[in-house]
């Protein structure tokens, strides 16, 4: 056996019927059967439409604001070895075209469902092994395809580059299709990883080196736009300020 299964129960919302902050001492999948809205996992805001499902680790708290009348169904389960599933909201929905094909979970949860109301002899113990054969499929659709080693090297390798290339123009299309993937496919892929877009995270580490420049050197602002790959000092000066809240020199001058 791969899991126990903790919980597994069906839920109708209405809009304004929202579920607050809360937490379980497992992992929770969530699966939205119809309906749209949004869910806070962590401090982080997703948004869910049907067959969507939300998976979330023990301990972390998550609530759900519905938009529109939403079904879901509930399923709590504890990995009987160290798991590396990922947090967040994900697609079951049929692929597009040029994208990887995934093993759908809808049908595993509805096969769960009926044994849990026919109640059949040994009942427990198939609703284990099928909670078992979601974790498996689980670990397999991490990052939408692929083995989750060779799926996150690549990522690994491009945020080496991005680290050392940040203050150059990156060229994202030729990132994606080293790792073997289109650009917006990338990009989600990226995000998914990562927690924030290419051009975010790149946003992310000029930002952070500025901050360091402003603090330990006496270099111009135009000097260290420039540094940091910035197109000019008054874009420099713009991002900064929507990035910190502040201007460069006034945070210059505060952490003199």
């Amino acid at each position: 056996m791969q899991a126990r299964l903790h919980f597994l129960f069906p839920v109708a919302h209405e809009p304004g019927d929202d579920v607050t902050m809360h937490r379980h001492g497992c992992h929770e999948l969530v699966y939205y059967l119809k309906g749209n809205g949004k869910t806070r996992i962590g401090d982080r805001d997703y948004e869910y439409r049907e067959d969507d499902y939300a998976l979330i680790r023990p301990g972390t708290y998550h609530d759900e604001r519905h938009a529109a009348p939403t079904e879901v169904l509930c399923l709590g389960f504890a990995p009987l070895r160290e798991s590396a599933l990922p947090e967040g909201v994900f697609s079951d929905r049929k692929p597009k075209d040029g994208e990887d094909a995934h093993e759908h979970i809808l049908p595993l949860l509805l096969g769960m469902a009926k044994e849990m109301r026919n109640k059949d002899e040994d009942y427990a113990d198939m609703l284990d092994l099928l909670a078992s054969q979601l974790v498996l499929t689980l670990h397999r659709r991490r990052l939408n395809g692929g083995s989750p080693t060779h799926a996150e090297d690549k990522f690994r390798y491009a945020i080496n580059y991005i680290n050392e290339n940040f203050h150059q123009r990156i060229d994202f299309g030729s990132l994606a299709a080293m790792a073997g993937y289109s650009l917006d496919r990338y990009r989600h892929l990226f995000k998914a990883q990562i927690g924030a877009s290419p051009g975010r995270y790149v946003l992310g580490r000029r930002i952070a080196h500025a901050r360091t420049l402003l603090r330990e050197t006496n270099r111009s602002i135009a000097e260290i736009a420039a540094d940091c790959g910035f197109a000019s000092d008054s874009q420099f000066c713009s991002l900064f300020r929507r990035e910190t809240g502040g201007s460069p020199g006034a945070y210059r001058k505060a952490n003199a």
